[in-house]
């Protein structure tokens, strides 16, 4: 959800949020900033927009939930929730409960449930009841579907989560939070998921075949959406535009395009060409995803917006120095 004409005054708390001053305009969505291991707020809107000052510093890994002001984030050795960015209620809070680190997180749609997930360890631990009432339930350990753990989603009305692993015997697992998995489809290479808006579908982009798997999760029937001309996808994310339409947008590489898939039609809507080398669509504002996360001091923020017009924005870089001990990858994640 787009935040208008916030203003955000001087607030502390403990755990790294930091005291800010007189900053108000249209707040597109928050993110965390690698290069400066903080979290800032993108003020403006696309194509006019730019960084404010840090809401949190010292922070070596941190996800922002979807079109909200919290965050989980990596402080001190410590998994916490910074919550109420851009407030005058802003805090922070141990995450009780959480059985290790994880090297990404996976968010519902509507961000009360995250979950936590460790590709080298094999395992993942959903925190549900977000921002109110954060609560860790069972790490579950996966290590024994064999392969690599390549990709997680997890849907907000029917609390499914699917779990992609690569490998020999490659695969995309499906169950309810807390029940055992089950396997769902056969994927060489599964590299990224997305459930639909409602829940009842099941997206899942193959790397090996350059093919989307549309998965009905009632009845298991599973539809194949080709991807001509698409050399390197990357990333999918669905979608649900005004029209009510089922889409499915797909970053392609080093094809430096986002395509646009009607579901229903097997149609592309349209391809954008980019200037960029996307790694990710990640829901960022009301209309908005980021493309490409900050992974050098020099490089600017890339989201795309549908409005003003559907094309690829940059948030201009800003300068500062990080550690060098901090290894931090350019999806965010800890290496």
């Amino acid at each position: 959800m787009r935040v208008a004409f916030i203003c955000i005054v001087g607030f502390l708390s403990a755990g790294g949020i930091s005291a800010q001053t007189s900053l108000s305009g249209p707040v597109e969505g928050f993110t965390f900033d690698v290069p400066t291991r903080s979290l800032r707020a993108v003020i403006g809107i696309p194509g006019a927009s730019s960084f404010g000052p840090p809401l949190a510093t010292n922070v070596d890994f941190a996800s922002v939930a979807p079109g909200q002001n919290y965050a989980i984030a990596l402080e001190n050795g410590a998994l916490v929730l910074l919550s109420g960015m851009g407030t005058k209620s802003s805090f922070t809070e141990v995450i009780q409960g959480v059985a290790g680190l994880p090297d990404g997180i996976a968010w519902s749609s509507d961000g009360t449930i995250a979950v936590l997930y460790s590709r080298g360890g094999g395992w993942f631990q959903p925190v549900s009841g977000l921002p109110a009432t954060p609560s860790a339930g069972a790490l579950a350990d996966i290590s024994s579907l064999g392969g690599s753990l390549s990709a997680i989603a997890v849907d907000a009305h029917l609390r499914q989560i699917a779990v992609a692993i690569g490998g020999d015997s490659g695969a995309v697992y499906q169950g309810a939070l807390g029940q055992p998995l089950s396997p769902l489809v056969s994927m060489a290479d599964p590299i990224s998921l997305s459930f639909s808006s409602d829940g009842q579908m099941l997206y899942a982009l193959d790397g090996a075949s350059v093919e989307l798997e549309a998965v009905s999760l009632g009845g298991h029937g599973v539809q194949t959406l080709a991807l001509p001309e698409m050399k390197n996808p990357v990333a999918i994310q669905a979608a649900t535009d005004s029209q009510n339409r089922q889409l499915v947008y797909v970053a392609g590489g080093s094809d430096r395009i986002l395509r646009i898939l009607d579901v229903s039609t097997q149609q592309i809507v349209k391809d954008i060409p980019l200037n960029l080398e996307p790694a990710s669509v990640t829901p960022f504002g009301t209309a908005s995803f980021v493309l490409a996360s900050r992974s050098q001091s020099t490089k600017p923020l890339w989201l795309f917006s549908s409005a003003p017009q559907p094309k690829a924005y940059f948030v201009p870089a800003i300068q500062s120095a990080r550690p060098e001990h901090v290894k931090i990858t350019a999806a965010g994640r800890l290496r």
